[in-house]
């Protein structure tokens, strides 16, 4: 269960969680008030926010086109970050990041190119950071070359380099946060909290009890003002409106069930072979064809994390706005063998994966 956390502005390129992570699959995230750096355990994540994404190969950027949305032509607003190495150990990817991006026009989210994941890692030892964990007091990673800061600085909209580069001359967080890059939205700075997920709490007769329950109360809901109530219903007439259920409501009753296990759940994630996505609809869900291949190793990709619909609430936004974000999932799949995509100086680190987008 991934849950969301108030994150101190400033964060910038800082893994030191990295190297003493525990498994803990599957999982979820919430929202806390921690304040604290990555979070502890298998995964870690931060969303979008006043201090932009945190690369973690701060070189080989993704090429400025590929940050564009495919529908609208504007560049994508940096949603989320989620740092999980591969389940299994792998030289090339001791460090793991995907990076989330989303359309600045929410109603466009489910098309395809409105919602992007990239994937970059790097191996324990590279030119960026230590191969052994920093100090507490070290939390800006070491400077970039001068060279190195000028190839980037053209193309980052995040100004990531430049933000480091004032953090460490002793400007403060609230003074950058006031002076945000131009031509993207910064989401509200938020932690992603980790726990693992109950595997047993809602299994079987038990959940399967749970998912007519809230069939019911589903239906109670949706009823018109004065209408009978559960509770006030016959027996034999609630089980017709049992009865009559559609799929897509039992499909909903069904990701209602399961989040209601831990109700401030922003995001799920599982890397394992046949896990799945939990829609909340059977609507718009995408077929084996959908998915293409990794188009490096030809390997066919694996759901890895989705983003609920609950992770709006926090973003702080502006309810008004029809063009807002929305959306009911956001399933990114990604190649099971993290395969290493050869980086030279002019290319980027940053694989593209694949998202599928529900609309509520």
């Amino acid at each position: 269960m991934i849950f969301l956390a108030h994150q101190q502005a400033g964060y910038v390129r800082n893994y030191r969680q990295c190297y003493q992570a525990e498994t803990c699959l599957p999982a979820t995230f919430k929202c806390s008030n921690s304040g604290q750096g990555l979070a502890e355990g298998a995964l870690g994540s931060a969303l979008g926010c006043p201090s932009p994404a945190a690369w973690l190969d701060p070189v080989h950027l993704p090429a400025p086109e590929h940050l564009i949305c495919n529908k609208t032509g504007k560049p994508l607003n940096f949603l989320l970050q989620v740092y999980a190495p591969p389940p299994q150990e792998s030289p090339e990817a001791f460090h793991r990041v995907i990076f989330l991006f989303i359309s600045q026009q929410g109603s466009q989210l489910a098309l395809p190119g409105a919602a992007k994941a990239f994937r970059c890692q790097l191996p324990r030892s590279n030119p960026y950071y230590s191969p052994e964990p920093p100090t507490p007091k070290q939390r800006l990673p070491p400077a970039l070359q001068a060279g190195q800061v000028a190839q980037v600085a053209s193309i980052d909209p995040w100004q990531v380099v430049q933000h480091e580069a004032a953090l460490a001359a002793g400007e403060t967080a609230a003074t950058l946060s006031a002076d945000p890059p131009t031509g993207v939205q910064l989401y509200k700075e938020l932690e992603m909290l980790v726990e693992p997920e109950s595997q047993g709490s809602t299994a079987g007769s038990d959940q399967e009890s749970h998912v007519q329950q809230l069939v019911r109360d589903y239906e109670g809901m949706r009823g018109a003002e004065g209408e009978l109530t559960e509770q006030d219903m016959p027996s034999e007439l609630l089980a017709e409106v049992e009865a009559n259920q559609t799929e897509d409501d039992r499909q909903f009753a069904h990701f209602a069930a399961v989040v209601a296990e831990a109700p401030g759940q922003c995001l799920r994630y599982c890397f394992d072979e046949g896990a799945a996505p939990l829609w909340p609809s059977c609507k718009h869900l995408p077929t084996p064809e959908d998915i293409p291949p990794c188009p490096h190793c030809g390997t066919p990709r694996r759901f890895e994390f989705q983003v609920l619909p609950q992770l709006l609430h926090h973003m702080d936004l502006d309810a008004e706005d029809p063009e807002g974000p929305d959306w009911g999932c956001i399933a990114v799949y990604s190649c099971p063998k993290s395969c290493s995509n050869f980086v030279s100086t002019d290319k980027s680190a940053y694989t593209e994966e694949f998202v599928w987008v529900q609309m509520p």
